[in-house]
């Protein structure tokens, strides 16, 4: 890598020139990790009249709907696909205006663990090429402050210290601070908050594409009013220590032991196109019950018309419109109780709960929606089309 670093600065002077020819231009790249949103949050950006274009390293089993995943020109050579990384990050600083990333990295890989390459944060400073820095959580999460919070939370059951988030105080705060002085603006939500201060975080940046496949991704389908069949209850986690899905499986456990007609059905390491049918025929879905914050999962079921379960530590700060967001906000030992009234005298309910997930989605979390607040916040820092 270090001679890959040398060699560019030479290639750096063609790429200053090459900017001053392009200057004119308004590319926006959006880089980082291969984020089920990100393609989402490009075509919201598109709609304010920027060209844009997403780029990944490489992509997982979730999705592959990005503009250029670099792993697929070097497969099988980790050589080629470093190379190919450098090609892409000189082609972005040649005639990019701006680039967005997550805090743990963007076009360039680091020999940090979830941390940004400082070179790719110095070339541009020195470019003059605006970083808009967005969280997703893991990149930003450190054991000390989520602790702080109290119980539960993420790190309360998680067996994965030191590798499933950035974990570590003093890496965090570095890496942070390296960030805070590079990027135009850090935008933050929910629980990521609490790690990041001095971030604006009234974006609520987890769009959903109501309009995809002439609006049959996210078609509704609300649970049925009569509620005959048993309480079938859908959970995909990505992590089950940080959703509490042993908490979930333990109630309905002990609900089917007692005679309750409720079933768990269980989603993990599926596509999303096969994971969005399966949470077509929930009753209701359960998100978590640690972490004190909705993912986007969460948000692609309510699009769907289903009632949410998830545990929100502080809605007042942490939600989007919180007095007319629908969320069913159950603590982990309230579980039991609540599924068991869900699945015998409070079934009718699920139908309106349901129907105001998805009017909370249109009118909140649409493409739209997030193109208007991020029209509003470039307006803020003087970014235009």
């Amino acid at each position: 890598m270090e001679i890959l670093l040398i060699g560019m600065f030479p290639a750096l002077i063609v790429v200053r020139v090459c900017r001053n020819i392009f200057s004119h231009k308004k590319l926006s790249v959006w880089t980082g990790a291969p984020m089920l949103f990100m393609p989402v949050k490009a075509s919201a950006e598109r709609r304010l009249g920027f060209q844009t274009i997403t780029i990944v390293r490489s992509t997982y089993f979730i999705t592959r709907d990005f503009d250029i995943n670099v792993a697929e020109w070097g497969r099988g050579s980790r050589i080629l696909k470093l190379v190919g990384a450098y090609m892409l990050f000189l082609w972005a600083c040649s005639c990019c205006s701006h680039v967005h990333a997550y805090a743990d990295g963007g076009l360039l890989p680091s020999k940090r663990r979830l941390q940004f390459n400082p070179f790719e944060l110095l070339i541009y400073r020195l470019l003059g090429i605006k970083l808009f820095i967005w969280t997703y959580g893991a990149d930003v999460r450190t054991r000390s402050a989520t602790q702080a919070l109290g119980e539960p939370n993420c790190c309360s059951e998680c067996t994965s210290i030191g590798s499933a988030c950035i974990c570590s105080a003093d890496e965090g705060s570095q890496n942070y601070s390296r960030l805070a002085r590079s990027a135009t603006a850090i935008f933050s939500m929910g629980d990521m908050v609490e790690y990041t201060p001095g971030s604006r975080n009234d974006l609520f940046f987890w769009p959903i594409d109501l309009c995809k496949e002439l609006g049959q991704r996210y078609r509704p389908v609300y649970p049925a009013k009569d509620g005959l069949k048993r309480l079938r209850v859908v959970h995909a986690p990505n992590h089950r220590e940080f959703k509490g899905t042993r908490f979930l499986e333990a109630a309905i456990s002990e609900l089917q032991s007692e005679g309750v007609p409720i079933d768990l059905i269980m989603v993990e390491k599926v596509p999303n196109l096969e994971a969005l049918a399966i949470y077509r025929t929930a009753d209701i879905i359960f998100d978590q019950c640690m972490i004190g914050f909705h993912g986007y999962f969460a948000l692609e079921a309510m699009a769907l018309g289903k009632p949410v379960i998830c545990f929100i530590r502080d809605p007042r700060r942490y939600l989007l419109s919180p007095d007319e967001c629908p969320i069913l906000n159950i603590h982990k030992d309230q579980l039991k109780d609540r599924l068991n009234c869900f699945a015998t005298d409070e079934r009718s309910e699920l139908y309106g709960i349901g129907v105001r997930s998805r009017a909370y989605i249109e009118k909140y979390f649409s493409v739209d929606a997030f193109a208007s607040r991020l029209e509003a916040a470039y307006k803020d820092l003087g970014i235009t089309a």
